[in-house]
């Protein structure tokens, strides 16, 4: 079930238990999208104090 599926049904029903299912599924996208962004700024040398060897 998508998010606006989730939601239409809890609009529909008034349920606490359907609520709480959108919330699951909007949270679940919440953080799908910030590893996205997490993953895009990841260093890809392994490590976060790398200075690289162009100075030696």
């Amino acid at each position: 079930m998508d998010e606006m599926n989730a939601w239409s049904t809890f609009l529909t029903t008034g349920s606490v238990l359907d609520y709480l299912r959108y919330k699951a599924i909007q949270e679940e996208r919440e953080q799908n999208s910030l590893n996205r962004s997490e993953d895009s700024n990841e260093v890809f040398n392994g490590r976060s104090d790398y200075k690289g060897t162009e100075y030696r």
